[in-house]
Parts: C-alpha cells; sequence; structure tokens
C-alpha cells in the first residue's frame, strides 16, 4: 500500500470515528456499557494516545506497546469531550505529517513491535498496529451508541 492510500485510509476510519463520537449524547461522555469497558470519553482519549504512540514508535523503535486504562478519566463534562474530539482530528493530521514524511523505502522497512513479537513493515504497524486498532474501538462506539438506542 503506497504512503497516499495508507492517508486515505485513515482519514476515512478518523472521519468515521469522529462521527460516532459527536454523536454521544451530552451526558453520556463517561457511560460505559459495563463496569469493565471503556466509557466514550476513555475510548476518546485512548485513540489520542495511539495516535501519539505511532509517532513516539516510528521515531523511536524500541518503544513498548501501550494498553487502554479503565478509570483514566475520571469525570470528563461535555467541554472535556468536545476537546477529546478535537484532540483526535489534530492527531489525524499529525499521523498524514508523519505518513507523508515517510518514503516509500522507510514505509516497507521492519522494525520490533513486542504485540506481533516479531518484526513487521512499518507500513503493518501503521496498518494493523493503529488503523485497525482504531476501526475495532469505533465498532465499540457503534456498538454503545446502539445500546444507548434500545434504552
Amino acid at each position: 500500500m503506497n504512503s497516499e492510500l495508507l492517508i486515505a485510509f485513515s482519514k476515512a476510519v478518523r472521519d468515521s470515528t469522529l462521527k460516532r463520537l459527536k454523536t454521544v449524547p451530552e451526558g453520556y461522555e463517561n457511560w460505559c456499557i459495563s463496569e469493565n469497558a471503556l466509557s466514550f470519553a476513555e475510548i476518546a482519549s485512548h485513540l489520542i494516545d495511539t495516535d501519539e504512540w505511532l509517532i513516539k514508535k516510528l521515531n523511536h523503535p524500541a518503544t513498548k506497546s501501550i494498553v487502554a486504562e479503565k478509570g483514566s478519566i475520571k469525570a470528563c463534562n461535555r467541554k472535556d469531550f468536545n476537546s477529546l474530539i478535537l484532540g483526535l482530528e489534530k492527531g489525524i493530521e499529525k499521523k498524514i505529517e508523519l505518513i507523508i514524511s515517510l518514503e516509500e523505502e522507510k514505509i516497507k522497512s521492519k522494525i520490533y513491535d513486542d504485540r506481533f513479537n516479531d518484526e513487521v513493515s512499518i507500513e503493518w504497524i501503521i496498518l494493523r498496529g493503529n488503523i485497525d486498532h482504531e476501526i475495532h474501538h469505533r465498532g465499540q462506539i457503534a456498538a454503545y451508541l446502539r445500546a444507548l438506542e434500545d434504552n
């Protein structure tokens, strides 16, 4: 996959994530489907963290993977939630700048990633380790929103 496709795919996924987060009803920013699940705000914060992780990982290949943390946000009001959405909008811009800066040869190069316990291409880290990860959480957001509609 070339950098143009990576950029287009990244933008499409992020746009879809943002669209869903913007429909979270006011007052439900901290809502989650079960006691051990992440809230809407925690998911948004985690996605910001994964964008920052990606940039750090590609600049410092020894960087270890991160995991989402339940309870990372105690209470998120609408203003704070909108700030998280803004953070996601800025995060995609930074991710696109990063991808643009990578030459095709660099995108194909391999570095070690502890999640896969192997050397994988930077392209794989972007696709599987970042974009696909966001797709997972986007589905989680969609399922939460559907559950709220049923209440």
